[in-house]
């Protein structure tokens, strides 16, 4: 990717999470009309939703562990 002289190169890690970031929010706009940023404060249990989130996070990791376990030591 090629950087104008202000743009700092970003490792690869990073940039693919700024990318992850961009795409989440074109869905959540698209799904909800609204950016995060715009949504009251008021309209959500944030601390409940990110808990939420969080458990469907553990699930998803456990599963990709079984995964990559299974691909390693098929029986």
């Amino acid at each position: 990717m090629k950087h104008s002289q202000n743009e700092i190169e970003r490792p690869e890690v990073t940039q693919r999470i700024i990318e992850l970031l961009d795409k989440q929010n074109e869905k959540g706009l698209k799904k909800y009309g609204t950016t995060i940023d715009q949504v009251s404060d008021q309209s959500y249990d944030w601390k409940l939703m990110a808990l939420e989130e969080a458990a469907d996070l553990i699930q998803y990791l456990q599963k990709e562990v079984i995964r990559l376990e299974r691909l390693l030591n098929p029986i």
